[in-house]
């Protein structure tokens, strides 16, 4: 089997940055190490067949004694090649409880993505070798479809676009690319550091399979590509039951074609929060999640949170939302002279909208269903209890405590801007006001919006 990759050489990345998605502008990440001195040089010397400027960012964590004099480096490699380089300085506080190396990463793609317009294209000289030991990592800690697939070759960053332009070439490699054109780098001496998962893979487990497996890096990225069809595959699939079933991003109806197929119900799952933008729920959290909406019987008091996030399941829908420990504040009166009042805690506001004086009546109190239960509304003969109000409303249990609610006199008047007392409906219409909710928190404006066929939004602000 012949798994011999290619040479690099500027003209082969010519072609593969041709193929991908044209950029405004690359924004190398620029290390000053082999890997990523190989890709900036010969951006460098396409500079006329690409029409597009190139610029480098090198992001100095201070972690090791001499990480200025790199950063010095890095400086001088552009200068003396006029490319125009960034210099960022992060604090690593290892916080996180992942560990520095995981730490240093996410603040520095944070940082390097914050500098990114509409557009632009980030590089980063990750190659053919960090693919396999990526897949490697991903497998020890018993990683899918998805982490076997290891990393694109692109995926959209903040503004623009992160793409790996070297992923078909080995280390080995652009290091003789770099001896072709006598270009020097850094030897950062804690990637030796064995301590580090990745650099034990590198140093000791690559080349023990390699000593059994000739080839073995070539071979695991053939494993990675067919991961990486199999992926497409199920995020179609996965996709398809997506379009019939999301009522909002943060809302998923759980259809009887997830019942008693658990392997499509956590393919949908992972799908649904990856296209939320939330971090990937834990896998023994996705099955107690399946237990309980399908097996226990008792969906109705599903909770599962993982990493400041939470699933509620309610009505054959599960609802996602950051966790918010807080819970609405005490009673307050809405002041006598201002026609909006802020309600906070992702609430939003309240506002009293019309072509006359827009003044709420003395007295009226915001209030929250914890302060009024038992309560009702009177609307015509009819007293409609809070519980039923909500129920009819569709609104998850967990969330009505956020829903505002108006009182005057110790009676109850408004809840939302959709249910009136007739005492206060008449008072609106007499006074040609309109009571407006522009809550702030996702979740709320759903609810706001599913009480309002007509949007009427515009017409408030």
């Amino acid at each position: 089997m012949n798994t011999r990759l290619p040479p690099f050489t500027a003209e082969r990345l010519l072609h593969i940055l041709k193929s991908q998605l044209r950029a405004h502008s690359y924004l190398v990440g620029f290390s000053g190490g082999a890997d990523s001195s190989a890709l900036l040089h010969a951006l460098w010397r396409l500079q006329d067949e690409l029409a597009h400027p190139i610029a480098a960012v090198h992001v100095n964590h201070g972690l090791h004694t001499d990480a200025d004099l790199w950063q010095q480096h890095c400086e001088k490699f552009c200068q003396d090649r006029e490319i125009t380089l960034t210099c960022l300085r992060i604090e690593l506080e290892n916080r996180s409880g992942k560990g520095l190396e995981a730490e240093a990463r996410q603040l520095r793609y944070q940082a390097m993505s914050a500098l990114l317009k509409t557009g632009d294209s980030l590089l980063t000289a990750h190659h053919a070798d960090d693919q396999a030991e990526t897949l490697l990592l991903n497998l020890m800690r018993g990683s899918g479809v998805d982490g076997l697939a290891a990393m694109p070759a692109s995926r959209p960053l903040a503004a623009g676009v992160l793409q790996r332009p070297l992923l078909n070439f080995e280390n080995s490699e652009l290091i003789k690319y770099l001896h072709r054109h006598d270009v020097s780098w850094i030897e950062d001496p804690s990637n030796q550091l064995l301590t580090h998962d990745r650099n034990f893979v590198r140093h000791q487990l690559m080349p023990l399979l390699e000593s059994r497996w000739q080839g073995t890096g070539q071979r695991l990225l053939l494993t990675r590509n067919a991961m990486a069809e199999s992926r497409s595959l199920l995020e179609r699939l996965a996709d398809e039951y997506l379009a019939n079933n999301l009522c909002h991003p943060l809302i998923m109806r759980v259809s009887s074609q997830l019942d008693g197929d658990p392997a499509l119900f956590k393919l949908a799952m992972r799908r649904w929060l990856k296209r939320a933008a939330v971090p990937p729920i834990p896998a023994r959290s996705l099955q107690s999640l399946y237990q309980q909406v399908f097996q226990s019987g008792k969906g109705r008091n599903t909770r599962i949170e993982w990493a400041g996030w939470l699933l509620r399941f309610y009505q054959k829908q599960l609802w996602l939302q950051r966790i918010n420990p807080r819970p609405p504040g005490d009673d307050f009166t809405w002041p006598g002279d201002s026609a909006t009042v802020e309600l906070g805690d992702g609430r939003g506001r309240l506002l009293l909208v019309g072509k006359n004086t827009q003044k709420p009546p003395p007295g009226l109190l915001i209030s929250s269903r914890k302060n009024c239960q038992g309560q009702a509304i009177r609307q015509g003969a009819v007293n409609k209890s809070l519980k039923n109000i909500f129920q009819a409303a569709g609104i998850p249990g967990w969330l009505r405590d956020s829903i505002p609610i108006c009182q005057l006199e110790g009676v109850l008047v408004a809840i939302g801007d959709w249910c009136f007392d007739d005492n206060f409906a008449a008072w609106l219409s007499e006074n040609q006001l309109t009571l407006s909710w522009q809550p702030a928190a996702p979740l709320l404006k759903y609810i706001v919006a599913q009480q309002h066929p007509v949007d009427h939004s515009d017409a408030v602000r």
